[in-house]
């Protein structure tokens, strides 16, 4: 009697289905939590100065440290504020700090070299607001009060001094301009950074109200969608395979990508935009894969209008949003001209049907997008401008609608002009064509001392961009050949490529891997696809995807000192620099 033998991918192909099943539930959830761990540890403290000294030219106090001391260092965290401080002893010895737009929500260390009991401080140039001062003899923290009552709050929390600064206690990277300005759309201050709608500001804003302005409280939305994309890779994955394997190697690339990592665990905007746009995506796959005739309409109608909201919400937080949306709208006509040829085709009474219903289909369903996908976002759109509105109205009297109308425009007219007339480098800027392959990293943060180093760069990871970017090649040029058979997904993924990226190709200013971003998970998706029909034609091929998860998984554990802030010996991130194939990390720091 001849034995059965039992393989693990019998597993996954024995319910094919694009529904999630019990399996999927489990492996989606460990992979979701795994993640979640790796992507929330050493986020950013809870333990951060939050009242705030706010002082005017001339004012004046007094610290006093108890007794003698010698005061070799001064730590500085800020706020949003630009003036100088002027520190003097009783020996008239003095120093000057002057706090500027890079010096906030971080600890800045200034060498002293006083001697005093009590030192006088005086607000002497513009205005200052510190959240906290801390004074150190020869690495020390020293004991101090404030003889006034209004410089309390100077000294008010010196329990989170930290014992160094690092990117943990601190603002880093465009987190001075992105976090900045969602602490000021709480306060309703006026608003720094306008470069970018406010949408993402506003999610960030809503961390800081729950867990205040902390770092990991300027962090957490950021982390949280990160960690939401990986359910939402693996449910759009299972729609297009009908298969738990590939839904997890989809899900699973994803979350292991370093980029994916790194843009999500800091206060900027491109998560959002990111999200958004594959969400937008996601609905619109939900849309063409249903058969325009048999499909009830109300089921046809409602992944449309989910898309059009998430059109609106990317939209309104980063103008990669709009890249998308056109990609969505080649994808809509597209799927109603191919609907058109059908209706059209034959000329018996069923065909006759067929074009009746079409024409009323259409009109409904163009009636629909223009509700969706005009209306709705610009709605969406016009409300997320709400903490300019607020501003506007608190320093100007008889403020309405037709001046927020002004504000709003005012805002788009200056956002194009700055971006389109940016004429800036950057030690980190690269050319579009370099990003597939990881050329340049986008450097986050970096710390070193005692032979150690603290690295943050944001890069892709090699063993998923540069497979995925020939694999989504491979993929268009069989599609071009007639090789792949028609499905719905394909358009989905070649414009959802082609929209995220052609348009940097046209942009002439200084550019960015991190805007590369958005394009990923559709080459991603593409090689899959590419693999997935490989192991169709031959089943043999199938440990290929655990390969290629491997491989990515291993590459991400080797670059996560690098990517992470972990500290780690120059000799392993000099590896990491000139041996392994990967990206530009440390920038002569190794």
């Amino acid at each position: 009697m001849k034995q059965q033998t039992y393989r693990v991918s019998d597993l996954f192909e024995k319910y094919q289905s694009h529904r999630l099943v019990k399996l999927d539930r489990i492996l989606l959830l460990c992979l979701t939590l795994v993640y979640g761990i790796i992507a929330l540890l050493n986020l950013g403290t809870l333990s951060f100065p939050t009242t705030v000294y706010r002082g005017e030219v001339g004012e004046s106090f007094t610290l006093d440290f108890g007794q003698e001391v010698n005061l070799t260092s001064l730590w500085v965290n800020g706020n949003i504020a630009q003036g100088t401080l002027r520190f003097v002893t009783e020996g008239e010895d003095s120093r000057t700090f002057t706090q500027d737009q890079g010096d906030m929500f971080k600890w800045h260390q200034v060498d002293l070299g006083l001697s005093a009991r009590y030192l006088q401080v005086t607000v002497e140039n513009r205005e200052v607001a510190i959240n906290e001062l801390a004074f150190f003899e020869n690495g020390t923290l020293l004991p101090v009060t404030a003889l006034e009552g209004t410089a309390a709050y100077l000294v008010d929390e010196q329990d989170t001094v930290p014992a160094a600064p690092s990117y943990f206690n601190g603002m880093i990277f465009d987190e001075i301009y992105h976090a900045r300005t969602a602490y000021e759309n709480i306060h309703n201050m006026s608003i720094y950074e306008w470069t970018h709608p406010p949408r993402g500001k506003l999610i960030i804003a809503l961390g800081i109200l729950i867990f205040g302005m902390k770092p990991f409280g300027w962090r957490i939305m950021g982390t949280l969608f990160g960690v939401a994309m990986v359910p939402l890779m693996y449910v759009f994955a299972k729609r297009i395979f009908k298969r738990t394997d590939y839904a997890f190697l989809t899900a699973g690339l994803w979350a292991f990508d370093c980029m994916h990592f790194t843009q999500t665990r800091i206060a900027t905007i491109d998560v959002y935009g990111v999200f958004f746009i594959l969400l937008m995506f996601f609905f619109m796959y939900e849309y063409v894969r249903q058969d325009f005739f048999s499909t009830p309409m109300k089921e046809k109608l409602r992944p449309l209008a989910f898309c059009g909201v998430a059109f609106g919400l990317g939209c309104s937080s980063k103008w990669i949003g709009c890249y998308a949306g056109a990609g969505l709208a080649v994808v809509l006509f597209y799927h109603l001209i191919c609907a058109g040829f059908t209706a059209y085709k034959g000329h018996d009474k069923g065909a006759m049907a067929r074009r009746s219903l079409y024409r009323q289909q259409l009109s409904i369903t163009l009636l629909w997008c223009v509700l969706w996908f005009v209306l709705v976002p610009g709605l969406i759109y016009f409300v997320s401008y709400f903490p300019y509105y607020r501003y506007q109205a608190s320093i100007q009297e008889d403020y309405g609608l037709l001046d927020m109308w002004d504000t709003l425009i005012k805002n788009q007219k200056d956002m194009y002009n700055y971006h389109s007339q940016l004429t800036a480098t950057h030690m980190c800027q690269s050319t579009w064509y370099q990003w597939p392959f990881t050329f340049k990293s986008v450097w986050f943060y970096v710390s070193g001392g005692n032979g150690t180093i603290s690295n943050i760069s944001s890069t892709g990871n090699p063993a998923i961009w540069w497979i995925s970017s020939v694999g989504a090649v491979c993929l268009f040029l069989e599609w071009v050949l007639g090789k792949v058979k028609r499905d719905a997904v394909l358009p989905i993924l070649f414009v959802g490529v082609l929209a995220n990226y052609l348009p940097w190709v046209l942009v002439s200013r200084c550019v960015f891997l991190y805007h590369f971003f958005a394009t990923v998970p559709f080459i991603l998706l593409s090689t899959v696809y590419l693999l997935f029909l490989m192991e169709r034609e031959n089943r043999r091929l199938g440990w290929l995807k655990w390969a290629w998860l491997s491989l990515a998984v291993v590459y991400f554990v080797l670059l996560y000192p690098a990517i992470s802030g972990l500290p780690t010996g120059m000799g392993y991130a000099g590896f990491l620099e000139n041996v392994l194939p990967a990206s530009y990390l440390y920038y002569g720091w190794v």
